[in-house]
């Protein structure tokens, strides 16, 4: 069976390249005006304007690079590891699930023989990748004998 990733931060790597081009290049401009302003006493206009967009050069920089972060949702025969803000980050592994329940919104896994729950909200995702997220889980349901149902 295939993996199913649900990320929503792709750029094409020619953005990217571009992106991380332009930042480099503002961040050593706007940081040579920073210091020769600096050295030479003048805190005027230039040096505020310079520090500002070296500020946000910097910020565009690392927003392609260091800040980038992964996959909101990954499924594969294995493991679920969801990465959805606000919620655990910690991977479900299939071997530990006993069941499944479906809601309209989220999915709720049964642990080690229904000891433990863990309810993964899908709200913030978009609904055809609700629609396929559930789809892939009832389909390694299926394939592992494990039960599932819809609430």
């Amino acid at each position: 069976m295939n993996e199913l990733i649900i990320d929503y931060n792709t750029l094409s790597s020619t953005k990217k390249t571009i992106n991380i081009i332009t930042g480099i290049y503002l961040t050593g401009f706007a940081l040579y005006f920073c210091i020769t302003e600096g050295i030479s006493g003048g805190y005027g206009i230039l040096f505020f304007s310079a520090l500002i967009a070296f500020i946000l050069a910097a910020i565009l920089l690392l927003s392609n690079t260091l800040w980038v972060s992964g996959a909101i949702l990954s499924i594969d025969n294995n493991t679920v590891k969801p990465n959805i803000s606000g919620q655990s980050k910690s991977a479900i592994d299939w071997t530990n699930v006993s069941s499944l329940n479906i809601g309209i919104s989220y999915i709720t896994f049964s642990l080690n023989g229904g000891q433990k729950q863990r309810k993964i909200d899908l709200v913030t995702l978009k609904y055809d990748d609700v629609k396929t997220v559930k789809s892939k889980l009832v389909e390694i349901c299926e394939y592992k004998n494990i039960p599932y149902q819809n609430d």
